[in-house]
């Protein structure tokens, strides 16, 4: 057996024009924090509008799980859409923490993110 770094994980990321940066994320075993700064580096876009997917933090402690959150309050999104793997524990905070940005995702739910 061999554990899995999860190098292969991948992010998308889209530059929306006059909003900023869409990240996506699958399972985000990389970090999301991480992902998103790496999409800010390599578009050479500051703005983010919206991360979503999977955050993978339901396996994390509540301390680090409020750090990650403290991380992506200061990345200043628009909106935040953490989903799945993300835990249920997350996902209660993102509402308490960032109201005005946070949206709730289930299956089917569509997103479109358009120029301004």
């Amino acid at each position: 057996m061999a554990p899995d770094d999860f190098e292969h994980e991948q992010a998308t990321a889209y530059h929306v024009k006059g909003r900023g940066l869409v990240v996506m994320t699958s399972c985000g075993h990389r970090g999301i924090v991480n992902s998103v700064r790496a999409a800010m580096k390599v578009s050479g876009v500051d703005k983010v509008h919206a991360v979503l997917g999977g955050f993978h933090l339901a396996p994390h402690a509540l301390d680090y799980q409020r750090q990650t959150l403290a991380e992506l309050k200061a990345l200043n999104p628009d909106v935040l859409i953490p989903m799945h793997c993300s835990g249920g524990a997350f996902i209660s905070m993102v509402p308490q923490e960032m109201p005005e940005r946070f949206i709730r995702s289930s299956t089917g739910t569509r997103f479109l993110f358009g120029a301004s």
